[in-house]
């Protein structure tokens, strides 16, 4: 992760910023996988009120990805042993800012008893997923905020290190 990044828990004053993140993320890098129109269903109804809601109504905890001088770059959301959310503004993409989100809670998963940690994974984050740890469960449709259907990824992966990590520990 690049010096100067922070990764703090997200406030419900952080709404604004996780949303801007958010629909700048799906708009920038939603067309490595899908079509122009699918994005912009993707992107519809996203608003502040409804980050700060789960913060405080929806059981849903939140990270930020943070640079001083530039603000928010990044965020994850889970709850009950799902990652729910991982978005970082694509000009910061490949950087170890989206690895550092998803450890951060998968650690929080863990310590709160979950075996499996599961994901809903657009199709242009398959990769990402894949290469830590995660396995491909289902292809299914999924209704976009906007009304168009698309297709999306269950995934899911053993909560805590992997056995290859476990084994590197013995020696």
């Amino acid at each position: 992760m690049p010096p100067g990044v922070a990764i703090r828990a997200g406030t419900t004053g952080d709404a604004p910023l996780i949303c801007r993140v958010h629909e700048e993320s799906i708009r920038g890098l939603g067309p490595r996988a899908y079509s122009r129109a699918e994005v912009e269903s993707w992107v519809t109804g996203l608003q502040p009120d409804r980050y700060a809601w789960g913060m405080t109504h929806g059981g849903y905890a939140y990270f930020v990805a943070e640079v001083p001088g530039t603000g928010v770059i990044g965020f994850c959301c889970y709850a009950a042993g799902e990652v729910a959310a991982l978005y970082i503004l694509p000009q910061w993409t490949g950087r170890g800012i989206g690895s550092a989100l998803l450890g951060r809670a998968e650690r929080d998963i863990e310590a709160a008893g979950h075996e499996r940690i599961r994901v809903v994974a657009a199709l242009n984050s398959v990769g990402f997923y894949l290469a830590r740890g995660y396995r491909e469960i289902r292809r299914h449709d999924w209704k976009t905020r906007g009304g168009l259907i698309v297709a999306a990824v269950d995934m899911e992966k053993p909560a805590g290190p992997t056995p290859a990590a476990r084994g590197r520990g013995r020696r």
